[in-house]
């Protein structure tokens, strides 16, 4: 009998140090490899800060906006060469020419379209016409928009065809942010 009051006294003490393993194997697991990715998302983010805007150092970008802005971007040192080769703008027919086919839609005819660069960006133009159902063209342009692509619809005209096809005519651009040092 005089045991019970003696195991008693220690229950709160047992329970608080139950409490304290429970929450650091939670900080372990859960917490600290979300705090160390969002470490290294911020420093990337002030990477990129600088040329986007001086007032970013202050206050850092979500993680999410970060991570989109770095796969929109390109180095500045390289933005001319590959704004002058071309390849951004093939790139751009290809992505686009590529997500039309995957929603079952034939690409008539494509064609890059000029190139823009300002001090921190450059939008890159092409002209794309398309021929399908008018539910596969807005299937298209919902990929692109879910893709993780700053795209820009300029110019849209759809007319029908025959058997319940419509013909789009587009013209798109795809923004690429300009970022410090080199591409990795």
């Amino acid at each position: 009998m005089n045991s019970s009051p003696v195991a008693l006294r220690y229950l709160p003490a047992l329970a608080a140090v139950l409490i304290g393993v429970c929450l650091w194997v939670f900080h372990t697991t859960l917490f600290a490899p979300l705090a160390s990715r969002y470490r290294t998302l911020l420093l990337e983010a002030g990477e990129m800060g600088a040329i986007l805007d001086p007032r970013l150092a202050v206050a850092p970008l979500p993680p999410r906006v970060t991570d989109l802005f770095r796969q929109n971007s390109v180095a500045t040192a390289d933005a001319d060469r590959l704004a002058q080769s071309g390849f951004l703008a093939t790139d751009l027919v290809r992505r686009v020419s590529e997500t039309a086919a995957k929603c079952e839609i034939t690409v008539a005819s494509s064609q890059p379209g000029t190139i823009t660069q300002s001090a921190t960006s450059i939008e890159v133009r092409a002209r794309l016409e398309l021929q399908g159902r008018y539910e596969q063209i807005v299937q298209l342009l919902d990929h692109l928009s879910r893709e993780g692509g700053l795209y820009r619809v300029d110019e849209l005209t759809i007319a029908s065809l025959p058997g319940g096809r419509v013909r789009a005519n587009f013209q798109l651009a795809r923004v690429l942010l300009k970022r410090g040092g080199t591409v990795r």
